[in-house]
């Protein structure tokens, strides 16, 4: 009878979140759970925007936000650097912002 060699696999364990952004990577999944994460926690991150710019979608590293009105353009212009800061200290890749009015 031949001897079977069992193998054991211990070692360092791997964190979950490695696991799973190894996962959403493979499959191709990365982007959109950017996007969610972005879209979701928007007005937690800038509550004073909030009231009055949402953001719609994030696409190929553009930021689309939309404004409630014309004249709030200019201060959410204003905080386009806090934007783009946050998003990269979250790890989202976002280079440009683009302002959209609803009406």
């Amino acid at each position: 009878m031949e001897k079977k060699e069992v193998k054991s696999f211990f070692g360092k364990p791997t964190p979950l979140g490695e696991v799973l952004e190894g996962f959403l990577k493979k499959e191709g999944l990365f982007p959109q759970i950017h996007s969610f994460i972005l879209l979701s926690r928007f007005g937690e991150w800038f509550p004073h925007l909030a009231d009055f710019c949402q953001p719609t979608k994030l696409r190929e590293g553009v930021l689309y936000l939309e404004v409630n009105d014309p004249l709030w353009t200019l201060e959410v212009k204003k905080c386009i650097p806090d934007i783009l800061l946050r998003c990269e200290e979250e790890g989202l890749e976002v280079k440009k912002i683009k302002i959209q009015c609803r009406y």
